[in-house]
């Protein structure tokens, strides 16, 4: 039996969240898992998801949930009492599980969510609590979040917002008051028991300061070593790799610390809400939870409740992240357009966030060959009447699967952003090396895969480094070579299919789509039906607020004027 999701919380401030309930309905206790916070939670969501199944399968009723202004839940960073919606929005998961049945509670924290579900936790009446890798204070949080965005950008944390205070992260934007409420949470500092039992799991190599040190020494408080935390937490999404260790550690003291008597757990379904009000009151943003195909594809579909959307816009995964999109970008563009009259689709393509996979599929494959099935079902289930009254979308690896869309389907248009034209698609590029293809799957159009002779050289990846860095009329002479497909030969064939295309790009990937193919680029742009648009500067995973900003102005201008109703409201 597989995860549900559902909304909770006020009709007016819906809270989003995954639930996983035994298969008899009866749970031992009810858990609650609260994320880390920015790019932290995207290198835990795979964790988070295990350890969700792990529980169940222990009889635990479990709720991973997305913070207010987080993930799918209403509210933005920009609106007001930040921190206190965090906490408040712990404390409402730990009461809706009770509603639910359950007599015992338990939390789940990692990193900064672990300092936010601590603030929570006097207020819970917690049976017991897991403290993850917690940070100290809010400060302390922010402060490692400024030094990775150093380390990435070499420049210090920025603040665009014009406020003295705020903090740039990667992925992220603490505002002033935001700051200044996050400054004020640490754990020395809450009071009471927190939990009849608490477990706390810290990193050998980081010890808590003597503060924390000093408040968590009590009877009732456990500690262990957080086993894998490095390789978890602190690095690129598609290098965060499971603490398998940690998991099962939890699992168990969960297991051990709590009873087994258990009780009937019911929840009534909730898969449909209003997520913002519109400029026509009549009129508002809805959100609907969708299963899409056998397989059960996840995504939300956003609209206007009068469902007057002229296309249907579909937001692919960018790498490994989640139908959130790159730092929440995907919710805040459905919800913008939506307003504008057009309905969006944020979907997990199969093996990625909360989509499963398919038999004899790999989990977290960003370039996984199923994608031509996956984009089938949901062409046709979004616009059933007219697939081709779809516009594919995506980041990255996202844009590349948008332009392959456009090549094998019929389609309205595609919007690439920074898209990465992949020279190893997974079945030529799998861990076994048994069944790895010769060639990439004959679907595929765009793929820029080099030829098998050039992909045996000794050293292919360091040569093909070094080649990469030839200057333009080299490429010219190597395109004539037929080592690989160029990437402008696929805009070009969108644009003889009269798919309406709209690429944005920082600089290397401008380069990249350009190398040797100078004239064949004008004459695609020319033509009317393609639109290239450049990012100065170079933020592929737009993790900068600046670029982030830049690009959603810059796509959104161009999907209302393209696809809006004539109804819709411009948002320029």
């Amino acid at each position: 039996m597989g995860p549900t999701s559902l909304w909770f919380g006020s009709s007016e401030r819906p809270l989003f969240a995954r639930l996983y309930v035994p298969e008899d309905a009866q749970a031992r206790g009810g858990i609650v898992l609260c994320p880390p916070f920015g790019l932290e939670g995207v290198c835990a969501g795979r964790t988070y998801r295990i350890l969700a199944d792990r529980l169940r399968e222990r009889g635990f009723a479990v709720l991973r949930i997305d913070y207010d202004g987080t993930g799918d839940s209403a509210g933005s960073d920009v609106d007001p009492d930040r921190v206190a919606a965090w906490i408040d929005s712990v404390r409402k998961a730990a009461n809706f599980m009770r509603s639910c049945g359950t007599a015992k509670v338990a939390i789940v924290g990692m990193r900064f969510g672990a300092t936010v579900a601590a603030a929570a936790a006097g207020d819970c009446d917690l049976d017991s609590l897991v403290l993850w890798d917690p940070c100290v204070s809010g400060r302390s949080f922010l402060r490692e979040q400024r030094a990775l965005f150093a380390m990435k950008f070499a420049i210090e944390s920025r603040d665009e917002s014009g406020q003295q205070g705020s903090v740039e992260a990667l992925g992220a934007m603490y505002w002033a008051d935001t700051v200044r409420d996050m400054d004020k949470l640490a754990v020395d500092s809450f009071q009471g028991e927190l939990a009849r039992r608490v477990l706390l799991l810290t990193r050998p190599e980081r010890r808590p300061n003597r503060a924390m040190t000093n408040r968590l020494s009590m009877p009732q408080v456990e500690w262990i070593d957080a086993s894998g935390q490095q390789e978890l937490i602190g690095v690129e999404p598609f290098e965060a790799r499971v603490p398998t260790e940690s998991v099962g550690a939890i699992a168990e003291w969960l297991s051990s610390v709590t009873g087994s008597d258990s009780s009937s757990f019911s929840v009534a379904p909730s898969d449909r809400v209003m997520v913002e009000s519109s400029s026509d009151p009549d009129n508002p943003v809805i959100e609907r939870i969708v299963s899409i195909g056998d397989v059960g594809l996840f995504g939300i579909l956003t609209q206007p409740q009068l469902g007057n959307s002229a296309a249907t816009v579909v937001l692919l995964n960018a790498g490994l992240i989640d139908h959130v999109g790159p730092s929440r970008l995907w919710v805040s563009l459905a919800r913008s357009w939506a307003k504008a009259g057009v309905s969006v689709l944020r979907v997990d393509l199969s093996g990625i966030g909360d989509s499963p996979v398919r038999e004899g599929q790999d989990y977290d494959v960003p370039y996984p060959v199923e994608v031509f099935e996956d984009l089938e079902l949901i062409t046709h289930a979004v616009s059933p009447d007219d697939p081709s009254n779809v516009v594919l979308a995506g980041l990255c690896s996202g844009a590349y699967h948008a332009v392959e869309g456009g090549l094998t389907m019929d389609v309205r248009g595609i919007c690439a952003l920074n898209p990465i034209i992949t020279p190893k698609p997974s079945e030529i590029d799998g861990k076994d090396a048994v069944a790895r293809a010769a060639q990439p799957d004959p679907r595929r159009q765009a793929t820029a895969t080099r030829k098998a002779w050039v992909r045996n050289l000794p050293a292919h990846d360091l040569l093909w480094a070094v080649v990469n860095r030839l200057p333009e009329p080299a490429w010219w002479f190597i395109d004539r070579l037929g080592v690989e497909t160029p990437p402008a030969r696929s805009f070009e064939k969108l644009v003889e299919r009269g798919v309406d295309t709209y690429v944005v790009c920082g600089d290397r990937e401008i380069k990249a789509i350009r190398r040797g193919q100078g004239a064949r680029m004008r004459r695609v742009q020319s033509s009317g039906n393609f639109h290239l648009e450049r990012v100065p500067g170079h933020d592929h995973e737009l993790f900068g607020y600046d670029v982030r900003q830049m690009v959603e102005a810059m796509v959104t201008r161009h999907v209302v004027s393209h696809f809006a109703p004539s109804t819709g409201r411009q948002i320029l």
